[in-house]
């Protein structure tokens, strides 16, 4: 019961934050709330017990990806301040579009509830994916983290070398 309430809670934060994150016109707060959804689903992997995923979901998502976007968001110019907002037209289309994929994607939840385990299906534990991760996957998991460094600090460069040009 508890950790129903708690996957229902964390699942409701998720989506409120992506909701507002897609109607969000400033980037930088389209990218905190990203960062609230993608705390929230850490927190759902929590609720279920899967404690590796969580710490996964925060490191990788919450932490490499998220501090990508924001340095990201730092270097490009501020263009996107001087446009003016999409027609009520493409609003409506695009409102349209989102309703379609969340009723198909609610179509195929349900009918993905009536379908039972296969016999051959095992579960796998936390530790037998941290087993793999931190085992003959080790070398592709830390070389991950040093592409997202080496990206980090190319974006720094550039951001450099940009304002000492002006």
């Amino acid at each position: 019961m508890m950790i129903t309430a708690a996957i229902c809670v964390f699942g409701g934060l998720a989506a409120l934050a992506t909701l507002l994150m897609i109607f969000q016109r400033n980037p930088v707060k389209a990218a905190l709330l990203m960062l609230a959804a993608l705390l929230a689903t850490a927190g759902i992997y929590l609720a279920l017990s899967a404690q590796l995923l969580a710490i996964l979901q925060v490191i990788l998502y919450a932490g490499a990806i998220m501090t990508l976007f924001i340095v990201a968001l730092t270097v490009t110019p501020a263009a996107w301040r001087d446009k003016p907002g999409p027609a009520l037209i493409k609003r409506v289309i695009g409102l349209a579009a989102a309703a379609v994929i969340l009723a198909e994607l609610l179509k195929l939840s349900t009918a993905l509830k009536a379908v039972a385990a296969s016999p051959e299906f095992s579960e796998t534990g936390t530790l037998e994916i941290a087993r793999l991760i931190f085992g003959p996957f080790v070398f592709q998991f830390e070389l991950l983290s040093l592409i997202i460094l080496a990206s980090i600090v190319g974006a720094v460069a550039l951001t450099a070398k940009r304002r000492t040009a002006q």
